[in-house]
């Protein structure tokens, strides 16, 4: 039993090579955002405040999302959810 089977598949090796970079580039941002939040400000408080604010969004619309992707082409929603992630994350560029 290996436990890395799972990657003889091409596709799957696809979707885990772009997860991988999609969380990479997520994650940094994320700790880019923290970091500058806490250089301007100095305040542990504000820090904390900001992250809670940043997960409201999932909070709110994860039922909503949840029931709409079951019922409609979930690789339509990833490459279209994926696209706005990307734009969003360039923005600030």
């Amino acid at each position: 039993m290996s436990i890395f089977r799972s990657l003889r598949h091409y596709n799957y090796r696809l979707f885990f090579t772009g997860q991988a970079i999609s969380l990479i580039g997520t994650w940094m941002q994320r700790v880019a955002i923290s970091w500058l939040v806490y250089r301007l400000t100095g305040s542990a408080f504000l820090l904390g405040l900001i992250t809670f604010l940043s997960l409201i969004p999932s909070l709110v619309l994860a039922p909503y999302a949840g029931s709409y992707v079951d019922r409609h082409n979930k690789y339509k929603i990833l490459i279209i959810t994926q696209v706005i992630l990307m734009l969003q994350a360039g923005h600030w560029l």
